[in-house]
């Protein structure tokens, strides 16, 4: 299984990349078409994209009477500067370091399930199979055996992340010698960018770990720590943005939930996304970064600490569970 969901998330995480060098591709093979966008010009698409590559080539453009030349000039060069903005970021988000600040968010997002899934299956698989009663009967501690499985799924996602970064320099570095040289201004994100990102991003999977562990240990089953702890993760996003539409005084509540602070110290730093919840403000606002780490680390300690106390006192029955 390990090496399973592994594979699942670099493959995610590879295509994520390459479907964006596609689009980047796309974009600039038919980039005359955005100017298509021009508010208040009554020419079609092709029209405008004509009508735009005769201006910039220094040809009198064939318009109708109503169109003012002048006015389609202004437009032309104003949308035109649009788009290079739009294409130096869409460079930035294939080619080292923008890759890695895009994809590592994404690489967490999935994670999440995956570490979910893993811990579940390893903590509840010794109880399906019966050897929780032997192991501990050979003098290991409680205490150390659930904290040496913790500390194993802490540093399988060290590993699985560290092997994302690895895949997507490799592929950016590819992708970088696909295009050639960076359009001017391209570097809109810097490597300490990069490294922010992953830190976070390892350290908002420890949260789920010790919520799919405490599930798992109480339920002494893999499939209900699987099943439950993915639950929570779906239904927490879905119910908050209900609740917060209908009950003001819900946003307070929304605060401290594990899923929303996993997004808040995600996105802390991202002013707009803060202000407006990342959703035009269909999903309130989210809170700031202390808040968010505070409240994660009480998550981390908290379920942990349950699951523990659970385990070191209930009895071992020598099988079952699922």
């Amino acid at each position: 299984m390990p090496w399973i969901l592994l594979a699942i998330l670099l493959l995610f995480t590879q295509l994520f990349l390459w479907s964006s060098f596609g689009s980047y591709l796309n974009d600039k093979n038919t980039g005359g078409a955005s100017l298509a966008g021009i508010a208040g010009i009554p020419l079609t698409p092709r029209q405008i994209e004509s009508a735009c590559a005769d201006i910039q080539a220094g040809r009198p453009p064939t318009l109708p009477p109503i169109v003012n030349v002048e006015t389609l000039r202004i437009a032309c060069t104003q949308v035109e500067a649009q788009l290079q903005q739009i294409f130096r970021e869409r460079y930035n988000a294939v080619t080292l370091p923008g890759s890695l600040t895009g994809i590592i968010p994404v690489a967490q997002n999935i994670g999440l399930i995956l570490i979910a899934i893993l811990t579940a299956s390893t903590l509840g698989s010794e109880h399906a199979w019966g050897t929780v009663r032997s192991i501990l009967a050979r003098g290991t501690g409680r205490r150390q055996y659930l904290a040496a499985k913790l500390a194993l799924m802490v540093m399988a996602g060290i590993v699985a992340m560290t092997l994302v970064i690895v895949g997507i320099v490799l592929s950016s570095l590819v992708i970088g010698s696909l295009l050639g040289e960076p359009p001017l201004g391209a570097a809109s994100s810097s490597w300490t960018d990069a490294a922010i990102s992953l830190g976070k991003s390892w350290l908002a999977l420890m949260p789920f770990i010790a919520l799919a562990a405490f599930i798992t240990v109480i339920t002494r089953s893999s499939a209900a720590g699987i099943a439950l702890s993915l639950g929570y993760n779906f239904l927490e996003g879905i119910t908050t943005a209900i609740m917060i539409n209908l009950f003001r005084w819900f946003q307070t509540v929304a605060d401290y939930l594990l899923g929303r602070n996993i997004t808040a110290w995600m996105i802390s730093g991202q002013t707009d996304l803060h202000r407006a919840g990342g959703l035009g403000g269909l999903v309130g606002t989210f809170p700031g970064e202390l808040h968010a780490i505070l409240v994660l680390m009480v998550y981390i300690l908290a379920l942990g600490g349950l699951a523990l106390w659970v385990f070191q006192r209930r009895d071992i029955p020598a099988s079952g569970g699922g």
